[in-house]
């Protein structure tokens, strides 16, 4: 039996939908039934990164979900969208889903 916890897919697989329509299907749904918050990502073509034993993996981009409409760490809510532009980028937040749609495609542009 999956449980949700912090994310509801009833609330989130809307705004995942949209993101997947605007970004491609490049994109995929990969949340899980115990994540804070649900979550989407996919493959950064041609980089690999070396993790902290040498090992080469495939580095990917990924944009987590609010899950609330405050932010509390302690609780684990979250009120904006974080976009990770790969493992060893910066990650930003973004208050609107139309920011972070921009900011993924203006990422994607430079691919």
């Amino acid at each position: 039996m999956t449980t949700y916890n912090k994310h509801n897919p009833q609330l989130a697989n809307p705004i995942i939908d949209k993101l997947l329509n605007a970004l491609g299907d490049k994109w995929a749904d990969v949340s899980y039934g115990n994540d804070c918050v649900a979550s989407i990502s996919r493959d950064i073509p041609n980089y690999t990164e070396k993790d902290s034993s040498g090992n080469l993996y495939d580095d990917v981009a990924e944009i987590y979900l609010p899950n609330s409409t405050r932010c509390n760490w302690d609780n684990e809510e979250f009120n904006n969208y974080s976009v990770h532009f790969g493992y060893s980028k910066k990650s930003q937040d973004f208050e609107t889903l139309e920011e972070t749609i921009k900011a993924v495609k203006a990422f994607e542009s430079t691919l």
